[in-house]
Parts: C-alpha cells; sequence; structure tokens
C-alpha cells in the first residue's frame, strides 16, 4: 500500500527526462540545418568563381591559339616575300645583254629637221626686212584717221560742253589708237597728247547736278523766309514805339491855349525821319518772293548755260533781295545767306585748254 503513490510519479519522472531529451535533440538538428546552410552559401559563390576562371581561362586560350596561327601564317608570307626579294635581287644583278641600235635614221630625221628649220629662219629675216603690203598700209592710215577723229571731239567736248570726264576718255581712246597704228611719226604727237591729258586731270571738275540741287533747296526755301511787316503794321509799331509827341508850351492866352487842345485831340504830333525804314504794302510779300524764286531759277540757267557772268550777277541779286526784305535773324535766313555765299565762290565755267597743238599735229600728220 505504501509503493503505489511512487509509481504515477515515476512516470511523470520518466515523461519529463524523456521530454527534455527530445527538445535538446530538435536544438541540434537546427543548429546542424544552419551549418550546412552556411557553408551551401559560401561554396556557391566560390564554385561560381572557379566556373568563370575556367571560362575565362578557355576563351583566351583560344584567342592565343588563333594569334599563333596568325603569326605563322605572316612568318610564312614574310618568308615568300623575302624569296621574292632575293630572286628579283638576283635578276637586276645579273648584266644586261648588250643591244645594238641603228640610229642611221634618226640622224638623217635630225639633219632634215636642222636644214628646214635654218630655211624658216631665212624666210622669216626676208619677211621682217621687207616692206608692209598695201593693206597693212591702209591699216595704219586707218587708225591715225580714227585718233584725229577721237580728238576732234574731245576738243568739242571741251569747248561746247565743257564735259571734262568725257573729253578725258576720248583722248586716251586715241592714244591707244596711235600706239596701235605702229607708226613711228607719232612720237611727238603722243608728247603732246599726254600733256593735254596732264592738264585735263588737273583741272577740278564742277558738280554741276550738286550746284542745281542746292538751288533748287534754296528755291523751295523761300516760302518759309519771314519778311518785314506790311506798311500798316510797321506805322503802327513805330507810332506806339519810336514817334514821341512834341511838346508845344501854350502862351498865357486862354484862346491859344485852347487852340492847342483842340489841334491835339486831332492831330498826333511826331518827329520827321531822315531814312525811312523799307516798308511792304499788303499784298506785296507773294511778289516780293516770287521775284527771289525767279532770280534763283536764273542762276540755275546761268549754270547749265555756262555763263560765270549771269550766275554770279544772280547770287548777288538774291543776297541783296535777303538782306533788305528778309529777316536775317531767323535760322532760315542765316542758313540762305550762307549757302549763297558758298555757291557765289564756285567758278562754274573754268579755263579749259584747248587742245590746238594735238590738233595740228595730227593734221599734218595725216596730210603726209
Amino acid at each position: 500500500m505504501a509503493e503505489k503513490p511512487k509509481t504515477p510519479k515515476i512516470l511523470e519522472e520518466l515523461s519529463q527526462g524523456s521530454a527534455k531529451a527530445g527538445g535538446h535533440s530538435s536544438r541540434q538538428q537546427q543548429n546542424a540545418r544552419r551549418r550546412f546552410l552556411v557553408v551551401v552559401a559560401l561554396f556557391v559563390p566560390l564554385l561560381g568563381g572557379t566556373v568563370y576562371l575556367g571560362y575565362q581561362q578557355y576563351l583566351l586560350q583560344q584567342s592565343l591559339a588563333k594569334l599563333t596561327n596568325e603569326n605563322q601564317e605572316l612568318s610564312q608570307i614574310v618568308s615568300n616575300q623575302d624569296s621574292e626579294l632575293s630572286q628579283l635581287r638576283e635578276e637586276f644583278s645579273a648584266p644586261t645583254p648588250s643591244i645594238e641600235i641603228d640610229d642611221s635614221m634618226v640622224r638623217e630625221v635630225e639633219a632634215t629637221l636642222n636644214s628646214e628649220i635654218e630655211k624658216l629662219q631665212q624666210q622669216l629675216v626676208q619677211i621682217q626686212t621687207q616692206e608692209p603690203p598695201a593693206a597693212e598700209q591702209v591699216n595704219l592710215d586707218w587708225k591715225i584717221l580714227e585718233a584725229e577723229f577721237l580728238m576732234r571731239m574731245a576738243n568739242q567736248k571741251l569747248q561746247l560742253e565743257a564735259d571734262i570726264k568725257s573729253a578725258i576718255l576720248l583722248l586716251e581712246d586715241a592714244e591707244e589708237s596711235l600706239i596701235k597704228s605702229g607708226n613711228n611719226s607719232v612720237l611727238r604727237l603722243r608728247r603732246s597728247l599726254t600733256n593735254d591729258l596732264s592738264m585735263l586731270r588737273g583741272i577740278e571738275i564742277v558738280d554741276t547736278e550738286g550746284i542745281y540741287i542746292r538751288l533748287s533747296n534754296l528755291t523751295n526755301r523761300v516760302e518759309g523766309i519771314d519778311l518785314m511787316g506790311s506798311m500798316r503794321k510797321n506805322f503802327e509799331s513805330r507810332r506806339s514805339e519810336e514817334s514821341t509827341a512834341v511838346e508845344i508850351k501854350p502862351n498865357s492866352s486862354s484862346f491859344v491855349e485852347l487852340t492847342y487842345d483842340f489841334l491835339s485831340s486831332i492831330f498826333v504830333w511826331q518827329k520827321w525821319e531822315e531814312n525811312p525804314a523799307a516798308t511792304l504794302v499788303p499784298g506785296q510779300e507773294t511778289n516780293i518772293k516770287q521775284s527771289l524764286r525767279l532770280t534763283l531759277e536764273q542762276a540755275q540757267y546761268a549754270l547749265f548755260s555756262l555763263d560765270q557772268e549771269l550766275y554770279s550777277f544772280s547770287l548777288d541779286n538774291s543776297k541783296a533781295w535777303l538782306e533788305r526784305y528778309a529777316v536775317t535773324d531767323t535760322a532760315v535766313g542765316q542758313t540762305m545767306l550762307i549757302e549763297l555765299n558758298e555757291l557765289s565762290s564756285i567758278n562754274i565755267n573754268p579755263l579749259l585748254p584747248t587742245l590746238e597743238g594735238s590738233l595740228s599735229l595730227i593734221a599734218q600728220l595725216t596730210q603726209d
């Protein structure tokens, strides 16, 4: 009866011992698995690296084998070329067999050509010493006549039109015709023609178009000129500013004093002016400006007709007109006076040289 309670206790202890033994074995298994996984994780990269290195070594061996084959082929090509070069050296170093050439025909042809050249040279000398044919002589005369015509045209351009540029061009063409004529007698004429050209090139060319435009601008500015006032305005201004009443002292009598007062209420007493200023009647401004326009147009006509006297006379009249009738203190008046002074100083018809000397020389040449 006393041993019965111990049996369950023993069984319980056995069950607890077996439970502890089972937990310990499961922990060992887990640790073993972890170690295996770590070993596998370390072994896989090592295996991959080994495989990669083996593959690279395989590729390297193939490349080396290919390079070795190519090297052998190149060596074979070089050896073949060396053998060919040695053969070529032997061929070139071998003495060439002497070949006899029959050059008798070549010498005969050379002698024939030399004789023909000598004959041609003799004919050339004879042609140079001979006189030119009649047709060629006519051609030379035509060149001289052409030069004479060009020189006369240049003289007309100078004397009638004062066209220096055209005259220079015509004289240059005439000189070229004389050179092409080949006549030795034109040397003196060419010297005279050169002197005429140098004189013409030294003359200052008048800008006719520019002067005409400047005169046209002055004509257009006439309308903007300020003229003096009319006679009525001038009179009123002078009466208010310049006039002074004459003081007359009356006598003691009352009749004279009354008479003076009566006359003062009717008349305005002023001093007499010896040199009254120029005044314009109403409506005269238009006529005065029209007169200035006509004077400037007259200067334009004188410009194209090369009349220096009429040109200067017209500009002087225009300046006198401005100084007498216009208000010159304004910008327009000052500008017009300066422009007129500059235009008056221009010589529109300078003294031009004549070509009489050159014309007489070429006339003698054509007559001969």
